[in-house]
């Protein structure tokens, strides 16, 4: 079998463990499209072809270069939908943005050489972008949610209508958990594309460990990037509410994003800032390290995540979370979109209210004073995901999916 990966953006060994893995397997092909490939020191798979690359923080960029390139974004997301109605490739290609037009060409210059059995493309914008190369090339495809594209992009009619656009070429449609399938059976994706599956966590680097339950501080961890969506502000309320109620606590917050300074400013004006640790990873290849060893040294998880003001949110289980579990941490989390594929409330951790730092105070308070449960609950959750998350068992649901739509194709 060969695939035909297609990305906007593609940072090597932090969003696609399936290039990867088809590399390795010898009846499997495995082809890599990106428009952008993020500069994050991993190192570059082979038969991975990129337009262009771009540091991981576009703030050392020249301003005229960002203004340019998100200009040139909104000319996508304003144009695309008339070129995806178009079927012949000459016209489509000549009435695209520049950018559009040369990706597509791109892409179908690699797909020739190649001779692929289905493409598949990462994110559902990613989709729209490419469908007139998917067009061009007659093969079966298919399309994953992962999580903007599944909640914020609905919210905007031109991206609403460019999916329906799409769905009709794509054979399946991935998504990540039922609430976004929900949502793109809401405006008009057919039932019978629609496929729930879940994302491989790479849980095989974060072996189980016991946690230990002797006296001592009582070790907070979250992972996750500082934007809206993840609900840090919560967290940071909460934790002050664990402290005044006398619990001794420390809190590590790994990850990157435009809302850290102003995480570390509430810290600080709260008076916590001994109890804090922020680790800024900016999308490092080293990331699996860097958390492995927080893993190894803290004792529950924790992960406040809501909905941005624009419609943003999870779209699926939050996979640093699922690896938590899988190292045996405990987990406390909101009920988010997703949240439900590892977290079973009160088995392989404990759920608050969304939004209600009082409410988590509560849970991570429980929880906190409450060690004997660590072992028990972290064991389940450890073996919940490992049940479902695995690379290989993922995978082959993953290849069954490409085998059923190359079937249709040719049936």
């Amino acid at each position: 079998m060969r695939v035909i990966h297609v990305w906007d953006a593609y940072a090597p060994s932090l969003f696609d463990q399936v290039h990867p893995y088809l590399l390795n397997r010898p009846k499997h092909a495995s082809l890599l499209l990106a428009a952008h490939l993020i500069e994050n020191q991993s190192t570059v798979l082979p038969h991975t072809h990129y337009l262009d690359s771009r540091p991981v923080n576009e703030d050392i960029l020249p301003p005229l270069w960002v203004r340019a390139r998100r200009r040139l974004r909104r000319e996508f997301a304003e144009l695309v939908r008339r070129v995806a109605r178009s079927s012949a490739a000459t016209s489509i290609w000549s009435t695209a943005p520049l950018t559009l037009s040369l990706f597509n060409r791109f892409c179908l210059a690699h797909a020739r050489e190649f001779h692929g059995d289905v493409v598949h493309a990462h994110f559902g914008t990613t989709g729209v972008m490419a469908l007139p190369f998917i067009r061009a090339t007659g093969l079966p495809a298919v399309v994953t949610f992962y999580g903007v594209d599944g909640s914020a992009s609905l919210r905007i009619q031109r991206w609403r209508e460019n999916f329906g656009e799409m769905f009709a070429r794509m054979s399946r449609v991935i998504v990540l958990c039922d609430a976004v399938r929900d949502r793109l059976l809401a405006i008009g994706c057919p039932h019978d594309k629609l496929v729930v599956w879940n994302l491989p966590a790479g849980i095989e680097h974060y072996p189980y460990q016991p946690r230990s339950t002797a006296g001592g501080p009582v070790r907070f961890l979250v992972a996750a990037r500082f934007v809206e969506k993840k609900g840090h502000k919560y967290l940071v309320d909460a934790l002050d509410r664990v402290v005044r109620a006398g619990i001794d606590a420390r809190l590590t917050m790994i990850g990157y994003g435009p809302f850290r300074p102003a995480i570390e400013a509430d810290v600080q004006r709260r008076g916590l800032a001994a109890r804090v640790t922020v680790i800024d990873t900016e999308l490092a290849s080293s990331f699996s390290d860097t958390y492995r060893e927080a893993l190894a040294s803290h004792d529950l998880f924790v992960l406040p995540s809501t909905t941005g003001v624009n419609g943003d949110d999870e779209g699926g289980p939050a996979l640093t979370m699922v690896c938590a579990q899988a190292a045996g941490l405990p987990a406390i989390s909101t009920p988010f979109a997703g949240a439900e594929r590892s977290m079973v409330d009160g088995v392989t951790g404990w759920l608050c209210r969304q939004d209600d730092a009082a409410s988590l105070a509560d849970r991570m308070q429980w929880a906190a004073t409450h060690r004997e449960v660590w072992n028990t609950v972290g064991k389940a959750g450890s073996d919940h995901v490992r049940a479902h998350f695995s690379l290989d068992g993922q995978m082959a649901k993953l290849l069954g999916i490409y085998r059923a739509v190359i079937d249709e194709a040719h049936g």
